[in-house]
């Protein structure tokens, strides 16, 4: 049965996440560490009430997808307060509706905290994926050589 759960409650999830997180967006901080990754994702499996929170989508012991809820400082938008962050499916996982699982969940528990706009920043392929939740594109970004969209989402 498919569930979403803090990661707090299912750090054995960590080495797993710390790793997907490392090979897919190694490219952009081509100096950190798989090291560096685990503690940042330690750091997001210490709370279920305060920014900032992971959320995983699991089978029991498979784990589906990942998504987050933190405080960005992105030194361009010091306004944006809360973002949505590390939302992953590993590729053999994707095309099951996942991410429409895992994203509408983590949605309610920000408004429900009272985050009434979540920002995310995405690269461009992902675009129609928070298009289809409602987000919209407010800013173009190159990031590192690499274009993105920073999109927001009013929660209220």
């Amino acid at each position: 049965m498919m569930t979403v759960s803090f990661l707090a409650d299912k750090k054995q999830f960590i080495p797993t996440i710390a790793q997907w997180y490392f090979n897919e967006w190694r490219h952009l901080t081509p100096n950190t560490s798989i090291e560096d990754i685990v503690q940042k994702v330690t750091l997001m499996a210490e709370s279920r009430a305060a920014l900032p929170i992971s959320f995983v989508l699991h089978d029991n012991d498979d784990l589906l997808a990942v998504a987050e809820l933190k405080f960005h400082e992105h030194p361009d938008f010091p306004d944006y307060k809360a973002w949505l962050g590390g939302v992953f499916v590993p590729a053999d996982k994707r095309g099951h509706g996942y991410s429409n699982i895992i994203l509408p969940h983590t949605f309610h528990h920000a408004k429900s905290v009272g985050i009434s706009s979540l920002y995310l920043q995405c690269e461009q392929h992902n675009i129609d994926l928070y298009l289809k939740h409602d987000f919209e594109v407010v800013h173009k970004i190159n990031d590192n050589g690499v274009g993105k969209a920073v999109m927001a989402l009013r929660l209220g």
